[in-house]
């Protein structure tokens, strides 16, 4: 049985124009298509930690996946890099040029505090995290005095179902009787590839295998190591042992030898035992490898370098700089411009569209590195991108004074025009004669 949030419209009231536009927006909202919901199994499912088995036997969700160390990784990664960025206002001045806004409420929603219990950064990592796994992450706005957004309050996709109609989209949020309209509701979302573009595909869906591959590699590990006994060996012996020898020996080996503890023991023998070298089978080394290819596997579903997972096999100081540059580039940058384009759409007035838009700040990351900070600086002051007040404003320091906003290029550059046009000097003296002096 599908869950029906859009039952018992209103009565359609005709006796004055307003109700009749109302009436008629609510019986639309009510005839709409429903674009994404789950059933009544289905949520159960869901949170009872069911559903989403694999081939490899072992159940994918949101839990589970998060389990996966490779997966952890990324998803945090990507989710504290964003949320530590400040998200700045910027508006566009008649005169040209732009300005800095400091005094709009979603600021402070977005860079300081988003609601009564959350802070800003552990709602955008929130919301950034959900919509890596899910596709889609919703946050409800919760609008002021003068339609002025006062806090945004995270909804799970799992409790949210998406309706069409006439061209709008309309929330119905569980446990709430409100239907709420497309510009009462930032809703991120990943790729889509549904007819008309509106909800993200849930990564969780579309790689359940290579997840739950990682996870049963994951968990096979822990398990041979838990209760396993494993050494590089094996014991032989010319004699016929009887049972309860072969059970005593059995016994004191694995009280010796068997755990993590234990492990690379020397093995002392009695009785005319021999111990008989094993290497590794071709079956642990199959399960070494595979653990392997699914960690950077993962990497590649969510476009995160190894390195930031902590994976340094193929890491040096020659190209880690690199990975790190194409990681904000190819990773992040997409991200960001998908969240501005979002918070300029529903966080600022109609009014504000047009000459407000919102900039994550990605001088921020290289707030660890001061040598890379400082390298930056210097080209930018050297052709006259930055004042040496800007500069200070960045690294949180008090300006200097007028003297400080003027602006410095190098000597020794010019236009090419200039150049072209430069005259070469008249010699001062003919042929390889020295030029005259006043002696």
């Amino acid at each position: 049985m599908r869950l029906n949030f859009w039952s018992n419209p209103a009565a359609k009231d005709t006796s004055n124009p307003l109700r009749a536009a109302v009436s008629e927006v609510r019986e639309q909202r009510n005839t709409g298509v429903v674009i994404g919901t789950e059933d009544t199994d289905a949520r159960l499912l869901s949170m009872l930690g069911m559903g989403g088995q694999t081939m490899a036997g072992v159940t994918v969700n949101e839990r589970t996946a998060l389990g996966f160390a490779a997966v952890w990784a990324c998803v945090m990664a990507i989710s504290q890099d964003i949320a530590a960025l400040p998200c700045q206002l910027f508006r566009e001045k008649p005169t040209g040029g732009k300005e800095r806004v400091f005094d709009h409420p979603a600021t402070r929603l977005l860079n300081l505090q988003a609601s009564p219990l959350q802070n800003a950064m552990p709602h955008r990592m929130q919301m950034t995290a959900t919509v890596l796994l899910h596709g889609n992450a919703y946050a409800r706005i919760d609008w002021g005095r003068r339609y002025t957004p006062k806090a945004l309050l995270y909804k799970h996709p799992r409790e949210t179902e998406v309706r069409e109609s006439g061209g709008r989209l309309f929330y119905k949020f569980w446990g709430d009787p409100q239907i709420y309209s497309d510009y009462d509701v930032v809703h991120l979302r990943g790729l889509t590839l549904d007819e008309k573009g509106i909800l993200g595909l849930s990564v969780l869906s579309a790689h359940r295998e290579s997840m739950g591959t990682g996870l049963a590699a994951q968990r096979t590990g822990a398990n041979f190591y838990g209760n396993g006994a494993k050494v590089s060996g094996a014991l032989e012996s010319d004699k016929t042992l009887t049972k309860d020898a072969a059970a005593r020996l059995r016994e004191n080996f694995a009280s010796i030898y068997q755990g993590v503890d234990n492990a690379g023991k020397v093995v002392v023998l009695e009785e005319g035992l021999k111990f008989k070298n094993i290497s590794l089978s071709p079956a642990d080394a199959q399960f070494l490898e595979t653990r392997k290819y699914t960690w950077k596997e993962v990497c590649a579903i969510f476009r995160v370098p190894p390195h930031k997972t902590g994976d340094l096999e193929r890491s040096t100081n020659n190209n880690i700089e690199q990975q790190g540059l194409d990681y904000t580039t190819s990773t992040l940058m997409p991200w960001l411009v998908n969240f501005e384009q979002e918070y300029r759409l529903k966080l600022l007035r109609t009014d504000e569209v047009e000459t407000y838009y919102w900039r994550h700040n990605l001088s921020a990351l290289l707030r660890g590195d001061s040598a890379a900070r400082g390298a930056f600086y210097r080209v930018m002051t050297d052709i006259g991108v930055y004042s040496i007040n800007e500069v200070r404003e960045f690294e949180d320091q008090n300006s200097i004074g007028a003297e400080g906003d003027v602006r410095f290029v190098q000597v020794n550059r010019q236009t090419l025009a200039n150049a072209i046009k430069a005259k070469p000097k008249e010699p001062t003296g003919t042929g390889n004669q020295p030029p005259p002096t006043d002696e």
